[in-house]
């Protein structure tokens, strides 16, 4: 999988991921996916996002 944005919004994860926003927040909260607060909106750094899958997909 390629993904051409070094960070995406919480809602891109989400639809990247195939979960709820809400989840994604969650994961953010609980330290399952690496993201930075940039002003008032988290960013998520696509390569966390493409670990995360994989990880997801060794299991």
């Amino acid at each position: 999988m390629q993904i051409e944005k070094l960070v995406v919004h919480v809602s891109d994860a989400a639809s990247l991921i195939g979960v709820s926003s809400q989840k994604i927040y969650q994961m953010i909260h609980t330290g399952e996916l690496a993201a930075y607060k940039a002003g008032t909106a988290w960013k998520i750094p696509t390569v966390d996002i493409e670990a995360y899958i994989q990880s997801r997909l060794a299991k």
